[in-house]
């Protein structure tokens, strides 16, 4: 993402994302030339790859010693140091790569700057970073065209006979490399051009959209005329179609590419990209007997000034709850993303899981995964549209250590289930969909304590999550202050105090702000700092009661020491009983009596901290 201004209106925000799009029917010829350009890019790319291998031993010498020689630089310094380096480090290989590719028949399109030459130097840079960090990083390879069984079976038996974590790690990256055997390398595209590049083009007759790639350089036998394209030669002239990136007509005469038609789902990516989005670049995919292009879309959007700030808190039950509260913290509108349809496939998919390693058959868990991907990006709609609609920053739990695979970590069955919901991928999609809309970056907190907070009196205790043993068996979390008593929906409470800590932590002096939450001083402390924005709000505890929602619970805890949220709760609805800002409109996160899904309270009980 990338913001630009200008003097004469206001800043834009560029975002990036990508779209697959299936080539249809290509004929047996076109499958030819496809097949054709794969291969020719494969091997151009081995040998130039291999022509560079002797150059990154020094490179990466030369690299070490100049990052010692600029410890004693400034940060500018060091930084204008290293783009000087990375500057003469790509010169020094694309005069390398063009030499070794010189000769070799291939089409326009890998032999420019950006596609192949550029591909190895971002390769041989992204290992050159790893090199300072993991000393036994592997050099950069390419898979090759044949797979043999023999490397196969020896890296797994040295995966299943190792004895340490470093032997593991090493033979599970060689049991990759072995399994991508076979694999073409896919063909970029850099430019949106016909000579070297590709096409995005639109008939504006009935609305069809085709792709034209360049797959062969000019003195390939794909581009001699056929015996049928001798007597109609006008079968390789394109003409009257739209370049969707520029939307001018083009006319012009195939000969070292082709145009295909394509298939894409019209609902969403003609909405979301073909009409919104300006094709930058593509990339040429063999998927066993598809053909695929990747293409990358760039998108424009004013910039929006943040002047409120959303909280979003992440369960399982509650897929995501949200909290926007202007400056002072009053809350200007909230409410809960339900997951309990998530819950309840994961729950099938576990049963399925258990049954078929009894009857020890093997379990891909692609089911699992779509599930868990579409619930992040309903997730992230939500999230993007309420921000949209109140001009807010983002803020989010900083939660790597549940999504981490790392470490060792408290194994429960709410562990698992953050897992498998993603919350990695939740930050990356939030990142692109943020920026498409003009909105900043997601920015993050640490969720300690953001769940036990009262918002108007500061209390910070475990007892004040309350959870209430209904007589079907099923728990239901709520929070109640028991310094205060103020009660709200628990999901929707930490929300807000997410956002609050974000605030808080914003407010704070620079030597503060990366201060321990444990070791701010008491006068600028978290809780002094809810007890004062409650009263600069002429908020009284004793009169904000919000009723809590019904939802299932889950017998486990975060690994920070506070309770787990669950949640199956319904949209705040307005009522008469809520909690509400000073001139903000009242909302209530309630499920009355008479609702068909409440059920019945039994007896409620304290939950430890821990």
């Amino acid at each position: 993402m990338s913001a630009n201004s200008s003097s004469q209106g206001p800043k834009t925000v560029t975002a990036v994302k990508t779209a697959v799009f299936k080539l249809h029917n290509p004929t047996q010829r076109k499958r030819a030339m496809l097949n054709h350009a794969l291969l020719r890019n494969h091997l151009a790319y081995t040998k130039a790859l291999k022509a560079a291998m002797p150059l990154v031993k020094t490179l990466v010498e030369t690299e070490l010693q100049s990052r010692v020689t600029d410890k004693e630089l400034t940060a500018r310094e060091r930084s204008t140091h290293a783009r000087l380096r990375k500057w003469e480090r790509a010169a020094i290989l694309k005069k390398r790569i063009l030499s070794a590719i010189g000769g070799m028949p291939i089409c326009g399109a890998s032999r420019a700057a950006r596609s192949l030459p550029g591909s190895i130097i971002g390769q041989i840079e992204s290992y050159l970073e790893l090199h300072e960090t993991h000393a036994t990083v592997g050099l950069p390879t390419v898979q090759p065209l044949r797979r043999d069984e023999v490397p196969y079976e020896q890296a797994l038996h040295a995966l299943v006979s190792s004895h340490t974590v470093e032997q593991e790690e090493a033979a599970r990256i060689e049991l990759m490399r072995a399994s991508r055997a076979g694999q073409l390398r896919p063909l970029l595209y850099s430019g949106n051009r016909a000579h070297d590049g590709f096409l995005l083009l639109r008939r504006e007759t009935d609305n069809r959209y085709f792709i034209y790639l360049n797959l062969v350089p000019e003195t390939s036998r794909f581009c001699r005329l056929t015996k049928v394209e001798q007597r109609t030669p006008s079968c390789r002239r394109i003409e009257n179609l739209i370049n969707m990136r520029t939307g001018e007509v083009v006319s012009f005469t195939s000969g070292t590419g082709c145009l295909f038609p394509i298939e894409f789902g019209r609902d969403y990516q003609d909405s979301e990209f073909l009409r919104r989005g300006s094709p930058l670049s593509a990339q040429l995919w063999k998927r066993g007997d598809r053909y695929e292009v990747q293409i990358s879309f760039e998108f424009k959007a004013k910039q929006i000034e943040p002047k409120t700030i959303l909280g979003s808190d992440r369960g399982i039950y509650n897929l995501a709850s949200l909290a926007v509260i202007d400056q002072d913290g009053g809350v200007i509108e909230r409410k809960n993303i339900d997951g309990m349809n998530l819950r309840m496939v994961q729950r099938a998919i576990e049963r399925k899981h258990q049954q078929l390693q009894r009857r020890g058959k093997s379990f891909t868990g692609a089911a699992r995964r779509h599930a868990a991907n579409e619930a992040v990006h309903v997730a992230a709609n939500a999230i993007v549209g309420l921000a949209a609609k109140n001009h807010s920053q983002v803020v989010i739990e900083n939660l790597s250590g549940l999504a981490s695979t790392r470490g060792k970590r408290r194994r429960s069955r709410f562990n698992r289930i953050l897992n498998r919901a993603q919350y990695q991928k939740l930050q990356k999609v939030l990142s692109y969909k943020l920026a498409v809309a003009g909105l900043p970056a997601a920015r993050e907190v640490h969720p300690s304590y953001t769940s036990q907070a009262c918002p108007f009196c500061g209390s910070i205790s475990a007892e004040n999550r309350l959870k209430t043993v209904t007589s079907d068996g099923v728990q239901t979390h709520e929070f109640k202050c028991v310094s205060c008593g103020f009660s709200d929906d628990a999901d929707l409470n930490a929300a807000r105090n997410i956002a609050l800590k974000r605030l808080w932590r914003d407010g704070l002096s620079p030597a503060l702000r990366t201060v321990n939450f444990n070791e701010v001083p008491e006068n600028k402390s978290f809780s002094s700092f809810l007890k004062f924005r409650a009263e600069r709000r002429g908020e009284r505890a004793c009169d904000r009661k919000v009723g809590s929602s019904g939802r299932a619970g889950l017998d486990a805890q975060y690994e920070d020491g506070e309770v787990a949220p669950g949640g199956n709760a319904v949209e705040p609805r307005s009522g008469s009983n809520t909690h509400a800002s000073k001139n903000l409109p009242t909302m209530q996160s309630a499920v009355s009596p008479s609702d068909e899904n409440s059920r019945p309270l039994a007896k409620s009980v304290r939950l430890p901290d821990g």
